[in-house]
């Protein structure tokens, strides 16, 4: 009998792995979170994280601009993708509120 006293533990150490699973799928649906991935992770990741970097739309946009005119954007995304991982950047790597802690 003692299994079956295990059973909502287990059921609840399940859920509590498979939770952020779900959330980063979500993140993927996102075609701006596509563009990052395909068009900035390529060179952003280890070393050369952009985790900490926090910038306002229009300064994410001048650097993916320098990032393209320097050629290290290759192929450049269209401008359509752009504006979409302009928007993404700017949800989601945008300046912390000071007064939201909530926010990443």
């Amino acid at each position: 009998m003692r299994s079956t006293s295990l059973l909502p533990l287990i059921s609840v150490a399940f859920l509590a792995t498979a939770a952020p699973a779900f959330t980063a799928e979500d993140k993927t649906a996102d075609p701006g979170a596509q563009v990052f991935q395909g068009s900035c992770l390529t060179c952003h990741k280890g070393n050369q994280s952009l985790d900490q970097v926090r910038l306002t739309r229009d300064k994410w946009k001048e650097a993916v601009d320098r990032m393209a005119d320097s050629g290290f954007l290759d192929p450049v995304p269209s401008k359509e993708k752009v504006n979409l991982l302009l928007d993404y950047l700017a949800k989601e790597k945008g300046p912390v509120d000071p007064g939201n802690a909530s926010k990443k």
